[in-house]
Formats: structure tokens, sequence, C-alpha cells
């Protein structure tokens, strides 16, 4: 009975720290979700893509994708600023971001064949600025608020991992099976959408990622140890909103 008690007082603490409907007031968006890349480029493919073309028929196809478990954590503790005739507004915060990626290649040839290019992590952070293009008074004086918005966000940060050069044509037995730890940067840059449903906020990033990738192991003879990855990205979430109203500040134009 006691048990059952402090789940039920946890669950009256959370339902009201996390007031339903909200994207303009919230001061911290702790969001889960996962990405996929629509569109890879640069060195590693490019590599990837000549050694493929070199060693299978022409009738081949040679595509790549990435996937990522994501953990991004939004601080946006200022005021809002009412724009314009009191009909939209924005703030500004600081998002922080952890992803566990994957890398893979498929190629086609009497079959399908896929191998993983590289595993590693990101830690990033960034500006992000939440932008509520329609805007409403709520039930509290002086206060407005949103069931929704855009993001608009630029993140730069650290990786490492591991990556193994060629591994579909080494599965085959066509190249030496060769790998290596790498380190690095990346940046990432682009707009989201985002709207409040209930207790919890669903959002969609869309983004242009730029990874720098440093070879322990020289293992692209044609790159050395420095090579990149270009990569255009969509992103799902569901975020819980930790709300706080606060007086916005509407500038006297």
């Amino acid at each position: 009975m006691k048990k059952q008690y402090i789940i039920l007082c946890l669950f009256v603490f959370i339902s009201q720290s996390l007031q339903a409907r909200e994207f303009l007031n919230t001061v911290l968006h702790l969001n889960f979700g996962g990405m996929y890349s629509f569109a890879s480029g640069g060195d590693i493919i490019k590599a990837e893509d000549q050694a493929a073309d070199s060693l299978i028929p022409d009738n081949q196809s040679t595509s790549y994708y990435e996937t990522a478990l994501c953990i991004t954590l939004d601080i946006a503790p200022t005021k809002p600023i009412i724009l314009g005739l009191e009909d939209h507004a924005i703030k500004f915060g600081l998002r922080g971001s952890y992803k566990i990626h994957s890398l893979h290649q498929s190629i086609s040839m009497n079959d399908e064949n896929t191998g993983k290019i590289m595993d590693y992590h990101s830690l990033m952070i960034g500006p992000v600025i939440h932008y509520a293009p329609f805007i409403e008074p709520s039930n509290l004086s002086k206060d407005y608020t949103a069931g929704g918005g855009f993001t608009f966000f630029a993140l730069w940060g650290k990786i490492n991992g591991d990556m193994t050069a060629y591994p579909v044509l080494s599965d085959k037995g066509l190249m030496a099976n060769s790998s290596s730890k790498v380190t690095g940067y990346k940046c990432d840059i682009g707009v989201g959408a985002e709207l409040a449903l209930c207790s919890l906020n669903i959002g969609i990033n869309i983004y242009y990622s730029y990874t720098n990738i440093k070879m322990k192991e020289e293992i692209y003879a044609n790159i050395g140890r420095n090579g990149n990855l270009k990569e255009g990205c969509f992103e799902v979430y569901i975020g819980i909103p930790i709300e706080s109203f606060i007086e916005p500040f509407i500038p006297n134009f």
C-alpha cells in the first residue's frame, strides 16, 4: 500500500510539472529520438565507391545510410521575445546532444550485401532558437502560450569510435580487412518542427551534418588518416517538457 501511495504521489507531481500543450514557455526540453541519413558523401564514401567500382561488375549499385539513437537537451530559461503585433515570439537557448551512430554500406551484386563501416559516439553543444509562429494569451495574466513551433540550431562536438574499411568487399574476400580507432569532430546545422501534445512534445529535425574523421591507422590508401563524411539527416523524437511561465519581453518599437 505504501509503495502504491508513493507511485501516486510521483504521478501527481509529474503531472503538475509537465503542463499539457505548451511550446513557448518550456525551459527544458529532454528529447529521445532516432536519426536516419537520407544522403551521404565525402572522402570516405568516395574511397568506398572507387574500390567497389574497380572490383565489382558495372551492374552493381552501392548505397550508404547512417542510423543513430539520440538524446538532446534544450536549456531555454530566457524570456520569450514577443514580435510584431504580439502574434509570434522567439526565445534563445542552448542545446546539447549525445548520439550513438552506425554507418552502413549496401552493395547489390547477385544479391544484397551489407556491411558496417563505422560505429561511433558524438557529444555536441550549440545555440538553439525556438520560434512560435502563433501565440495567444494564456489563462494567466501577462503570459502567452503556444502549442507548437520551429527550432533552428547549430551544434559542434567531438566523436570517437571504430571504423572498418571496405566491409562488404572484405567479407567477399575481394580485399583485406582493415580497421582503426577514430576520433574527430562533427558539425550539425538545421531546422526542426515541434508540436506539444498532452504532456509530451513530438518533433522532427532536418539537418546537414559534416564529420571530420581522424584514423589511428591508415586504412584508406588514397586519403591517408584524415577523411570526412557529409550527410543529410532526418530525425524524429519524443520530448519531455519542463515548463515555467516567465513574463515575456515585448519590444517597444
